[in-house]
């Protein structure tokens, strides 16, 4: 049974650190609770966790995942810069929205989604680590086995960007509204600077 669930336990420290390590949907997550308070944070986090979700359910039930490689990875480098830029110059702009206000564009729950389709580290992730995590845990338990470290794997990871999400929305958030613009402002550059970099690396192969 210890060797079973070994997988499992490892999963959830796998998507305990994967939330923990900074990267473009965490900068997306901390704007949008920042920008329309705990509502829209928790929106951008469902966009995201659904399709999180899903792709790890779906690698967890055998389906095979290379990691994405050559212009696969260019072209995922490039359509996911470009949101970042586009979402960084539409947080830069906007004023402070209630969690239901979706005049900024895309709605929160299909920024949050978009962050993870398009983000190049996600797809490496799912194929170099996830991929044969999953099969580890088929061998050892079955398919029912490589489920629940998935699950594990989707917990992990949804409690670290939720911390997230109440930094935004219950933190930065309160310091005042001067404050809390400048550092929506930061963040929005930050998105850029990261946008701007996978464009570049894309182009540059």
């Amino acid at each position: 049974m210890e060797g079973i669930l070994g997988p499992v336990v490892g999963s959830l420290g796998i998507g305990l650190a994967l939330a923990g390590a900074p990267g473009p949907v965490q900068a997306i997550l901390l704007s949008e609770s920042v920008r329309g308070g705990l509502g829209r944070g928790l929106r951008a986090l469902f966009g995201a966790f659904a399709t999180w979700a899903t792709l790890l359910i779906t690698v967890a039930l055998g389906v095979s995942l290379a990691a994405p490689e050559g212009m696969t990875f260019r072209l995922l480098q490039l359509f996911g810069g470009a949101l970042l830029i586009w979402l960084a110059f539409d947080g830069y702009r906007a004023q402070p929205t209630t969690a239901t206000d979706d005049r900024g564009g895309l709605p929160p729950m299909v920024r949050g989604s978009l962050a993870v389709a398009l983000n190049p580290g996600a797809w490496l992730f799912l194929g170099a680590v996830a991929s044969p995590v999953f099969a580890n845990a088929s061998t050892l338990g079955g398919t029912a086995n490589a489920l629940l470290a998935a699950v594990a794997m989707m917990l992990g990871t949804v409690a670290g960007d939720l911390a997230v999400v109440f930094l935004g929305a219950y933190g930065i958030r309160r310091i005042g509204d001067d404050r809390a613009l400048t550092v929506r402002r930061a963040l929005a550059v930050l998105l850029g600077v990261l946008g701007a970099w996978l464009i570049v690396s894309g182009l540059l192969g």
